[in-house]
């Protein structure tokens, strides 16, 4: 039986820059785990971004929650803050911008993206496709 049936992990953490790193190491050891290497490094690109984003238009130190999980058929990770008006929208970044790319990486790295929004809280997730070779 794979190792990634219906596992989930769950961190709660605040929106800091010098959790960008732990976050990262901490998605690149549960991809591994579920056997998937090569999706590591696209997952902790997208974490960083999700996360990066929180920290930008929510504010640095708001509590967030980062999600992982193999419920479906593809790794899905979302971000969850207490911010639900503030929602991320798709932009084309000028090409002198020093930022404003995080959604469209997003966009060009996964299967699909999105933003469910609840009363009090909204989740942006992204599903990473899983197809030969990955996921064997």
């Amino acid at each position: 039986m794979s190792r990634r049936c219906c596992v989930t992990l769950t961190i709660p953490l605040l929106a800091e820059p010098e959790a960008l790193s732990p976050v990262r190491h901490r998605i690149g050891a549960y991809f591994e785990l579920w056997d998937l290497p090569e999706l590591a490094g696209t997952a902790q690109l997208c974490v960083s971004e999700l996360l990066t984003n929180a920290i930008t238009h929510i504010g640095p130190g708001t509590p967030v929650t980062l999600h992982a999980s193999m419920a479906g058929p593809n790794p899905r990770l979302s971000l969850t803050d207490p911010v639900p008006d503030a929602m991320p929208a798709l932009q084309r970044a000028d090409d002198d911008a020093e930022s404003g790319r995080g959604l469209a990486l997003l966009d060009a790295l996964t299967h699909r993206w999105g933003v469910d929004r609840g009363r009090h809280s909204k989740t942006v997730w992204c599903e990473l496709r899983l197809e030969p070779p990955f996921g064997k």
